[in-house]
């Protein structure tokens, strides 16, 4: 696909999503989360920027847990490309491709480039999207788990 396709396609992100999740790996407890993500365009050409902020959820309520910025691009060849920075945390750069599935768009990426945290060796996410629904999955490996294991799985709808 060209640029200018997967362009028009990563339009349709560009809004407010809000949503629940749900997070586990090997070496953690397994969490519920709260998690709202803000898309915006206008940042140059074929750039959009993004926030990500989550709260874990508990019985005592809410509390904050992550936040994550960035950029989502597309290079010339077609490749989506997210610069992520996450807050005191590790800066990755993830690459792969945009198509239209049965369930809507259909975004994989992968990391190219991990910084800032020892413990990573690489991430990848799925994020399936259509003008109301945003569902992703993210996994990763980490020198305490090589292999990689499912981390993070949330279902966001669009809010504005």
């Amino acid at each position: 696909m060209d640029s200018n396709a997967v362009w028009n396609l990563l339009q349709t992100l560009v809004g407010t999503w809000e949503g629940k999740g749900a997070g586990r790996f090997p070496t953690i407890e397994d969490f519920r989360y709260r998690e709202v993500l803000e898309i915006a365009d206008g940042y140059g050409d074929l750039l959009l920027h993004y926030r990500q902020t989550t709260w874990k959820i508990t019985e005592q309520g809410e509390t904050g847990s992550h936040v994550e910025t960035g950029f989502i691009g597309v290079t010339e060849d077609g490749t989506v490309e997210i610069t992520a920075a996450e807050a005191l945390d590790r800066v990755e750069v993830l690459t792969g491709n945009v198509s239209v599935s049965d369930d809507g768009l259909f975004l994989e990426v992968e990391s190219s480039l991990i910084a800032h945290d020892a413990r990573m060796i690489r991430s990848w996410r799925t994020i399936v999207f259509d003008t109301e629904r945003l569902t992703y999955t993210m996994g990763m490996a980490t020198t305490a788990v090589p292999e990689g294991d499912a981390h993070l799985a949330a279902e966001l709808i669009r809010v504005d």
